[in-house]
């Protein structure tokens, strides 16, 4: 997904010898300077392509979480997924927050919904995301101390695994220390940058339930 959702942001452009008549972008202020782009209706269906690849994958991933909120030992696998979601839908909410902020005035935007409503279907879907990790993961995992043999007993003295949430526990704690957990996007975002959005919304598991919510996303 995340892959799919890069390649969608850094857009195509011709590397053979072949350009269907598109030139190199002469104008040093354009995203493409130096670059030969591919005709924008081949970008729309490559684009839409990849859209439906990671429609795709997140009904495989999503589907799969109910599995693993059934085993104790896999809270960090189910952990790191619900993470991982979260931030691939941010970052794809990120790249559409410039069209419901500014006029489209060339008509640059084609998609039948308003950019705003494609954001909030986002925005709707995190945070259902959200309430299924805090209702059937939770937290308490990273609330404990995994030094006690009586922790290290739930998950079958798994060693391995207990390092591994002791590693998640740490950078947990470095996030909450740098500020990064809980930020607001809207306040982030930067013109043509979806990344600017990147750890606000998949920073939110880290949060108390109650607060777990995403609010003025864009």
């Amino acid at each position: 997904m995340y892959t799919a959702l890069r390649l969608i942001v850094i857009g195509c452009q011709f590397s053979g010898l072949e350009t269907l008549g598109m030139a190199v972008v002469d104008n040093p202020v354009s995203a493409w300077y130096g670059h030969i782009p591919v005709p924008r209706m081949v970008k729309n269906q490559v684009n839409h392509l990849l859209e439906l690849r990671m429609i795709e994958l997140d009904r495989e991933i999503t589907g799969a979480l109910s599995r693993l909120s059934r085993d104790r030992r896999q809270w960090i696998v189910g952990t790191l997924a619900v993470f991982l979601l979260l931030h691939i839908r941010e970052l794809d909410a990120g790249r559409i927050i410039y069209w419901a902020r500014y006029k489209d005035s060339a008509g640059f935007w084609i998609h039948p919904s308003r950019p705003s409503a494609l954001i909030d279907e986002g925005v709707a879907s995190c945070n259902s995301l959200l309430r299924y990790f805090h209702c059937f993961l939770g937290r308490q995992p990273l609330c404990q101390n995994w030094d006690e043999e009586r922790s290290q007993r739930l998950v079958g003295n798994d060693a391995e695994l207990v390092a591994s949430i002791k590693a998640l526990q740490s950078c947990v704690s470095m996030m909450r220390q740098a500020g990064w957990i809980g930020r607001n996007a809207s306040q982030l975002y930067q013109d043509g940058h979806p990344d600017s959005v990147g750890l606000t919304i998949s920073s939110l598991i880290f949060t108390e339930m109650a607060d777990a919510q995403v609010k003025n996303f864009h």
